[in-house]
């Protein structure tokens, strides 16, 4: 789908950048679990990240944000060995260690 005529209706565009990047992060559930993922994109609002172990969406957790610390986030998909999150409150990007060599991705037009 890569037209805008080939979206469907209540298709949204992303309203924040994201950028690729290759850092790794503890991703902790309320006292459920405790998981290392690797983190391959972020923007203000969210991210993706490679995880193996299974987790609930729609669940809380916390991930652990270098240069940032621990921030909240809610669990919104999981496919195969990847999953994204959405962040509670959104993060500054200019205090995120990750982005010291991180390559921007192309925006969706």
């Amino acid at each position: 789908m890569r037209a805008d005529r080939d979206r469907p209706d209540d298709f949204r565009k992303r309203r924040n950048k994201r950028v690729a990047v290759r850092g790794e992060a503890q991703m902790r559930s309320e006292s459920l679990y405790s998981v290392e993922v690797r983190i391959r994109n972020v923007s203000q609002c969210g991210f993706m990240a490679e995880c193996v172990e299974p987790v609930l969406i729609g669940s809380y957790i916390s991930l652990d944000v270098p240069g940032i610390g621990p921030v909240r986030a809610q669990v919104r998909w999981q496919i195969g060995g990847r999953m994204g999150g959405m962040f509670i409150d959104p993060i500054g990007l200019h205090s995120c260690e990750w982005l010291a060599e991180a390559v921007t991705l192309p925006t969706e037009s």
